[in-house]
């Protein structure tokens, strides 16, 4: 799916280096910056990239800054190269303070306004807290089959897990529930829904689970197999 009018529209803050049916490079107008690539299109490595963010990472509401945080070494490397891949920049893996109790996490952290931008406005994931009221993006929603696949496989690693004898994820945004809902069933996947009332915050929060040979329909139906084979070898450990 083809996104450009969008793009060019916010990135007339920055400069266009160049540009061609698939993609513009631009830095930024003022100060020192690397060039950055933007795609144009959608296809499953940004899908899959938009769908960890809207998991486990966080826009800054005071700069231009996006972070992920994840314990899992492997999908944290894969999801740096995914950033070489889409953005041609290599951004840095963290290794975070160990908090006792806790597992080691390892952090990106991505400071580039064109993909702020990029995930921000073109996707509509919401600056600072999110969890209460993200949702699947429109243009996610209204793609093919392999890029919604390669979104649930996104999603499924860095929120979900197994559940009720099965696989699945829970969350307090209900947006997102209805909204994952309807992408299960369009890949061909029958989930189980429930939601319950979280005593200790008293809010309202909503799960979704499936059966374990579904989550090959899910491999098969991403064309990006590296990204398939990633989601095997996390939910099989």
């Amino acid at each position: 799916m083809n996104i450009d009018n969008i793009i060019l529209h916010f990135q007339k803050e920055l400069k266009i280096l160049s540009k061609n049916n698939s993609e513009i490079f631009t830095k930024a107008n003022f100060g020192p910056s690397k060039k950055t690539r933007i795609p144009l299109i959608i296809d499953e490595e940004l899908s899959f990239f938009v769908a960890t963010i809207i998991g486990d990472g966080h826009l800054r509401r005071d700069k231009f800054q996006i972070s992920i945080e994840l314990s899992n070494k492997e999908l944290i490397n894969y999801i740096q190269n995914i950033c070489l891949i889409l953005f041609k920049r290599k951004f840095n893996i963290n290794i975070t303070k160990l908090r006792e109790g806790k597992k080691q996490t390892y952090r990106i952290i991505i400071s580039n306004k064109a993909i702020y931008n990029l995930l921000n406005i073109v996707f509509n994931i919401p600056r600072g807290k999110k969890s209460e009221i993200v949702r699947i993006p429109e243009i996610i929603l209204n793609s093919n089959k392999s890029i919604k696949s390669a979104f649930l496989i996104g999603i499924m690693l860095t929120e979900g897990g197994k559940r009720k004898r099965g696989y699945g994820l829970s969350t307090a945004s209900k947006k997102l529930w209805v909204d994952l809902i309807k992408l299960f069933s369009d890949v061909g996947i029958k989930v189980l829904v429930d939601k319950w009332i979280y005593k200790k915050y008293q809010k309202e929060y909503y799960g979704i689970s499936f059966k374990g040979e579904n989550l090959y329909i899910l491999m098969r139906g991403c064309r990006s197999g590296q990204t398939g084979q990633i989601f095997i070898n996390h939910v099989q450990k």
